[in-house]
């Protein structure tokens, strides 16, 4: 068979892959299980890390879960504290409302106890003086009879 450029070209690749493999030689093979060694090595620890990563979301994911679910019960604990005060505010204004009526009603019959009471001095006063002005007449009046029954 007569030598082809094909056939060229196969023989000028096994001689380069001759020159760019290393010789089989003990350390070289020391050399390849050590960087085996190494690599082994750091793929179990990338694992490691990997599964300490995962373990690490699965943890985090729970506490957000956890998380929202305690934020979701404060929230409907919120709502309920909230109607509860709008009920006790409402309940206050009404008392507030009824005493501020009882109060009102009160200082009005308090007014009028105090206007009775100018009124029933005022009346008394005046009666004082009737009798004051009574006393002075009947006074005048026995002067008058005493004093006539001299002449007598």
């Amino acid at each position: 068979l007569p030598s082809t450029p094909s056939m060229g070209w196969g023989v000028a690749m096994v001689g380069q892959v001759k020159v760019l493999t290393p010789p089989h030689t003990p350390q070289n093979h020391l050399r390849v299980s050590s960087q085996i060694t190494e690599s082994t090595i750091e793929i179990t620890q990338s694992s490691k890390d990997i599964d300490t990563a995962r373990s690490t979301v699965l943890d985090l994911r729970r506490t957000v879960q956890t998380l929202e679910i305690d934020l979701e019960s404060l929230r409907h604990q919120k709502g309920g504290l909230e109607a509860n005060l709008l009920e006790v505010e409402n309940r206050y204004a009404a008392q507030m409302e009824h005493l501020n009526g009882l109060v009102l009603r009160a200082e009005a019959e308090l007014l009028q106890v105090r206007n009775e009471l100018q009124r029933q001095a005022e009346e008394y006063q005046a009666l004082l003086n009737v009798k004051g002005k009574l006393e002075t007449e009947i006074a005048t009046y026995r002067q008058l009879l005493e004093g006539g029954e001299e002449f007598r």
